[in-house]
């Protein structure tokens, strides 16, 4: 089991973000940095974090989809920088689009996790397969899907999309929000998400449901993973 854990860390100052990075440098696969809440983000800054390669993942969203601050031409200037680098970067299929379509249109070659959020609701299995349909035109390195569960029947239709990523050998990351949804946190990981998101505790969580990584520690140590 792929036990990939990833920090999101959302913080005002550039300060802050190194020193959570290099606070938790050995305990974590991946980190998430949220470039829009982050005060005079600059080039000079996401170089500083290009450092960690492959176990960095940047993404210009707010939480609940939030009107973003940053512009497209900043943004823009940022994508290019990942360029031929080993960085991930997150973008979802409707609330950047531009951003998906530059980096289509141009051939970069920066490495992709396509996404698809909905903090109210899990859609119905055939929008769900529209839109992966749609993910597939930008060819992503990683799919997300993460989705609010309002019922406990969301998090197994969330759970039987997951198991078709795997059965085409695809990467992949879909998660459950909310209550209903922790269930697929714990058997999303025992399944083959690429990554798990744990905040160090519960006030950092970047989503509702996530749990922390001592709680998933627990959880995974008695399931003998």
């Amino acid at each position: 089991m792929k036990k990939n854990y990833c920090l999101p860390i959302i913080r005002n100052k550039k300060s802050e973000v190194l020193e959570v990075v290099h606070t938790n440098i050995t305990g974590y696969s991946y980190f998430e940095v949220w470039l829009d809440y982050i005060d005079d983000v600059d080039e000079m800054f996401i170089k500083q974090l290009m450092v960690l390669k492959e176990k960095l993942i940047l993404l210009f969203r707010r939480q609940n989809l939030e009107k973003a601050k940053m512009g497209s031409t900043k943004k823009i200037k940022f994508i290019s920088l990942l360029e031929g680098s080993q960085s991930f970067i997150d973008l979802d299929i409707f609330d950047q689009k531009e951003e998906l379509e530059y980096i289509k249109n141009k051939k970069l070659n920066i490495k992709k996790i396509v996404s698809y959020h909905n903090y109210k609701k899990t859609v119905e299995n055939n929008t769900l397969k529209k839109i992966v349909d749609t993910m597939n035109t930008y060819k992503p390195s990683i799919y997300k899907i993460a989705t609010m569960c309002t019922e406990q029947m969301d998090a197994l239709r969330l759970l039987r999309l997951l198991l078709q990523f795997k059965k085409r050998n695809l990467k992949y990351i879909v998660l459950g929000m909310g209550e209903f949804g922790i269930i697929t946190r714990i058997f999303g990981s025992l399944w083959g998400n690429e990554m798990i998101f744990a905040p160090r505790q519960d006030n950092e969580q970047s989503a509702p449901g996530q749990l922390t990584k001592d709680q998933l520690e627990v959880i995974f140590n008695i399931l003998k993973y």
